[in-house]
């Protein structure tokens, strides 16, 4: 080892010994994903523990592989098990109700069984259908009523229409919004995407973003949360909020922002969080320097997909 090498390591564990930062901390690799709208850094040793949502009220699942003949054997399927009593949801049962047409999507309806309660309502109800695209199956369900169903139906085509799949490190070009499995060309508009990160070896460290998207002119997003004196300004991906650390027996770092919907612009909003709650939160191998280098990786590298 030469001598530039040698003074090299024993600064590095100068540093180690008198501030207790790990290399994490001062060499961090990271990768960049695409969750909803945003596209984010995230250090690159963590792991995807959940990543779901929905776009325009829908709920999307990716099965696997498949063309249009296996997007039939599955809606089929689904029919028959309605039919016969046999679909649950969780441990609700599921009434059959009809079998539609919307555009080009065959559909399938049905509602939550309350006829053993000697009534029956008749709405809401779950309306699903599955699309091939691309040799991938997907099932998108959604709910609906009487004065939801025109405005439910038309989105619920226009995501079949715009939906195709990719990989989770696959960042497509153009303005859209990603799930775990899945890509859609749409403009913004009323989305709820989350996903969860968790480091691999110590499991009680998670990392969550949530992104929520309104229409423009939609209903207001929610800034609670940070209305009172408590949390320090801060700036994520161009939105303001406040962020807050604390420090107890474990480590929780969080932050919110964004922007209220107006008549010609969506509204964003974005919840960040580190939590560490080991019994010793903040010990190595990742202490609590290593937190807050991953927190501003996190915050200053997140931005709006264009």
């Amino acid at each position: 080892m030469n001598f530039k090498a040698l003074a090299a390591l024993v600064t590095g564990l100068l540093i180690l010994m008198t501030t207790g930062r790990s290399v994490m901390a001062k060499d961090m690799e990271t990768r960049t994903y695409c969750v909803g709208r945003f596209l984010v850094d995230v250090p690159a040793e963590f792991e995807v523990l959940n990543f779901g949502g929905s776009v325009r009220g829908i709920r999307i699942k990716h099965l696997g592989p498949g063309d249009e003949k296996h997007a039939e054997q599955f809606f089929s399927e689904r029919v028959r098990k309605l039919k016969a009593g046999e679909f649950y949801k969780d441990t609700a049962k599921m009434l059959f109700r009809r079998v539609d047409q919307i555009g080009y999507l065959r559909t399938v309806s049905y509602l939550d069984d309350w006829t053993e309660f000697g009534f029956q309502p008749q709405e809401p109800w779950a309306e699903e259908t599955f699309v091939s695209v691309d040799g991938v199956v997907f099932q998108l369900e959604t709910a609906m009523d009487d004065e939801s169903e025109d405005s439910s139906q038309a989105d619920l085509l226009s995501v079949a229409k715009a939906i195709r799949p990719r990989e989770l490190g696959d960042i497509p070009k153009g303005s859209g919004t990603c799930l775990k499995d899945a890509f859609f060309s749409l403009p913004a508009g009323n989305e709820n995407i989350g996903a969860t990160f968790i480091h691999p070896t110590e499991r009680s460290i998670l990392l969550r973003i949530s992104t929520v998207v309104r229409d423009p002119g939609g209903r207001a997003l929610d800034f609670s949360a940070i209305e009172g004196a408590d949390g320090d300004p801060v700036s994520i991906a161009g939105l303001k909020g406040k962020e807050l650390h604390l420090q107890n027996k474990q480590i929780n770092l969080s932050a919110m922002v964004g922007r209220q919907p107006t008549r010609s612009a969506p509204g964003y909003k974005i919840t960040l969080e580190y939590s560490d709650s080991r019994t010793e939160a903040g010990a190595a191998p990742v202490t609590l320097e290593d937190a807050e280098a991953i927190w501003e990786t996190l915050i200053k590298n997140m931005n709006i997909k264009r």
